[in-house]
């Protein structure tokens, strides 16, 4: 009887499942690794979110139990890393706390960071708190030090790691690339199902749909303005897919913009694709991105994106790979660029040929395959 070959242990540990692009990538690359050489579990400061639901049967999930203080929950953190003792420990954002409670368990764990953003444009986000000078000082400082401490640091698009390495002075040896995964079998299978009838009633080509938090990064102010200029000349409609803080400002700008009719905020959609499957093109304005998942998922539906330029889109985004990328962050050329897509039949269907198999390269299984060499890397 051969003996049983012990596999190493990954735990991923993020805040919690909420509904964004970090944490649905980290379900699907714990997921993905394969059972047979990973011993896999997650840990969850809060065991909430909408992709809970998504956590493979096979993959042992705890949390920090809700409601408890910071201190508690990382103290709860600590204990659960010293009990597992896990090989190697994945953070998905609270970088500092998942490195100082991996180090304080005892254990000899290796450490890797995912960075899904470029750090030093979050710090000026106004949205969080550490865009504060004092805040974003301190920071810094504290990234810094964890960056050196960490093991190695997977960076979602190679904008992400040119930050980290000029904006943090993260050696680049210490920094591999891999972008977030696309289950392109599920988005296929979704996009198929119908809008919802409320929508498809005001659904009139040509569509342009968006996608993200109705927050300040978004910049949807940006896209309205752009839209206000485009409809001067290309009856277009608008349908933004999302929620968030700004909705009220939006709504007043749209009307004051006397878009109402073409411009519609359908609220946040579990299944987006079924509304992007179907748009002429997909269009992202955000000041910054670390990878853009929305745009790649856009590509696995065939449709055309226009985005403006960033760290993140910029990996993403060229003519050649389904899209237009807009390096001037003005209304003017946002407009120009949508009313390219939308006025040049031949442009449209070539970009969308070409955003099919660009789309490819993001399928869940090959950025498992990378992950699973770069945590055996990190092992070594």
């Amino acid at each position: 009887m051969k003996p049983s070959v012990q596999r190493p242990k990954v735990c991923f540990v993020l805040p919690s499942l909420a509904g964004g692009g970090a944490e649905r990538s980290a379900v699907q690359i714990l997921n993905a690794l394969g059972e047979e050489r990973w011993e896999r579990s997650m840990y969850l400061f809060a065991r909430e979110g909408p992709f809970l639901s998504a956590v493979s049967p096979a993959v042992h999930l705890d949390d920090g139990a809700t409601g408890r203080s910071r201190v508690r929950r990382w103290e709860r953190l600590r204990r659960f890393i010293r009990r597992g003792r896990p090989d190697v420990v994945v953070a998905f954002l609270s970088y500092m706390s998942v490195l100082s409670a991996t180090r304080m368990a005892c254990v000899p764990a290796r450490v890797v960071f995912i960075a899904g953003t470029p750090v030093s444009a979050f710090l000026s986000d106004t949205d969080y708190r550490w865009s504060r000078p004092w805040d974003k000082r301190l920071f810094t400082r504290l990234f810094r030090m964890a960056c050196k401490a960490a093991d190695l640091i997977i960076a979602t698009s190679q904008g992400v790691a040119d930050d980290l390495m000029h904006s943090f002075g993260v050696a680049a040896n210490r920094v591999r690339v891999v972008p977030n995964p696309l289950d392109l079998e599920t988005i296929a299978s979704a996009a198929l199902r119908p809008i919802e009838p409320e929508h498809a009633a005001d659904w009139k080509h040509p569509v342009i749909v968006a996608a993200g938090r109705l927050a300040d990064v978004k910049n949807y102010p940006l896209l309205i303005e752009a839209m206000s200029m485009l409809r001067q000349r290309t009856p277009a409609s608008l349908f933004i897919l999302g929620q968030g803080e700004q909705e009220a400002a939006l709504r007043s700008l749209i009307e004051a913009k006397g878009l109402s009719d073409s411009v519609h905020l359908c609220g946040f959609h579990t299944n987006p694709w079924r509304y992007i499957a179907r748009a002429d093109v997909f269009v992202l304005t955000s000041r910054y991105e670390g990878f853009g998942n929305v745009l790649a998922e856009a590509m696995a539906c065939g449709v055309p994106v226009v985005a403006t330029g960033s760290p993140g889109t910029r990996a993403i985004v060229s003519e050649d790979a389904g899209g237009l990328l807009v390096e001037s962050h003005e209304p003017s050329a946002i407009a120009a660029a949508l009313e390219r897509v939308l006025g040049d039949g031949t442009l449209r269907a070539r970009l969308s040929s070409a955003a099919r198999q660009h789309a490819e390269q993001y399928r869940t299984s090959s950025v498992a395959l990378a992950y699973d060499r770069i945590l055996n890397e990190a092992l070594g």
